[in-house]
């Protein structure tokens, strides 16, 4: 995609004074807006529901089933 930006003056004088390149620069600031929205919001809660899911696990039993006989028991569907 291509954008035409109009940037002050001042704002790419003050940029390019210090050797860093507009297009880089914006490059860059977008790059890093991307990363964010990405990014885990919650990592407390998103731990919490591992947390929930391994101590669930630990419960669950087949009764003496066999992992073959359940393979066999979802081919009749």
């Amino acid at each position: 995609m291509q954008l035409t930006l109009d940037i002050p003056d001042e704002t790419a004088a003050a940029l390019e004074s210090r050797g860093v390149h507009i297009s880089t620069f914006i490059q860059e600031m977008l790059e890093k807006e991307v990363r964010a929205c990405v990014q885990p919001r919650d990592q407390a809660a998103i731990s919490a529901a591992v947390d929930r899911i391994l101590e669930r696990r630990k419960s669950f039993r087949l009764d003496g089933l066999k992992i073959r006989d359940l393979i066999d028991e979802g081919r009749r569907y």
